[in-house]
This record gives structure tokens, sequence and C-alpha cells, in this order.
């Protein structure tokens, strides 16, 4: 019939006691189920790994973290350098939005992915490769 063998069929929910109704084999609901397996599960402390700015040691709770958190255990200098890092990273989109074309001067455009564009147009391109290549002829 189901999952489990005949011998194994119970008529009480593992988790609660409530009495199994229909197809129910183990457990009485989904929620008593998870939480079984929860219980089951052996919970695990997340690793420890030392913040490349202060050197202390912090809890990686996901695995793009990098930096220790903003709190008592970051002394102010590593939460002086944190920001310091993300003031640097505004500055660098805001100098990849102002990127100016190599060849006329003009906003080349940046789609806010990657590299700023060199040129605003096939055309500039096109005029500052032949402008380069009429300077190394001569």
């Amino acid at each position: 019939m189901g999952y489990y063998s005949h011998q194994e069929q119970l008529d009480r929910c593992e988790r609660c006691g409530e009495y199994l109704t229909g197809r129910q084999e183990r457990y009485c609901s989904p929620a008593c189920r998870q939480a079984a397996h929860r219980a089951r599960k052996p919970r695990e402390r997340p690793p420890m790994k030392p913040c490349p700015l202060c050197g202390e040691l912090f809890e990686v709770w996901h695995p793009r973290k990098r930096f220790c958190d903003y709190n008592d255990e970051a002394g102010y200098d590593c939460i002086n350098m944190q920001e310091d890092l993300l003031e640097a990273a505004q500055f660098a989109r805001e100098d990849r939005k102002a990127a100016r074309c190599a060849h006329c001067g003009e906003s080349a455009g940046w789609t806010g992915r990657g590299r700023p564009r060199q040129f605003c147009s096939a055309k500039c391109k096109q005029a500052d490769y032949r402008k380069r290549k009429t300077r190394q002829a001569a």
C-alpha cells in the first residue's frame, strides 16, 4: 500500500500521538513529519572564519559572507574599514557611470554590468582605430 512495510505501520503519529487516518502511515501531518526530521538531524554550528580586515573569528552563516558583523565583536576599526570598502565600491560605480568616449569625449553609457564602455558608438570605435593605425604607420 505505502512506503513502509505492513509490520512498520503505526496507528498513532510517531511524533505527537494523534490517531492516523486515511493514507497516513507514520505522521499525522507534514508539520509533524518535518519536526521529527529536524529533531533527528543534529544541528551543527556554522564554521568559523577569520575576518580579512581585523583578523577576528566570526561565524559564517552564508557562503558569500566575507567580513564580521557590525556588532560588539567587530571593533570600530573593522567597521570603519568595511564602510571604507563600501564607499570605494560606490565611487567605482559612479566612475563607471561617468565614463567618457575615448574618441569624442561624449558619455559612453554604462549598462550596469561589467566594465564601462570605452566608446559611445561603433562609429567612434572605428574612427579611433583608424587614428591609432595612422599614428603607428607614421
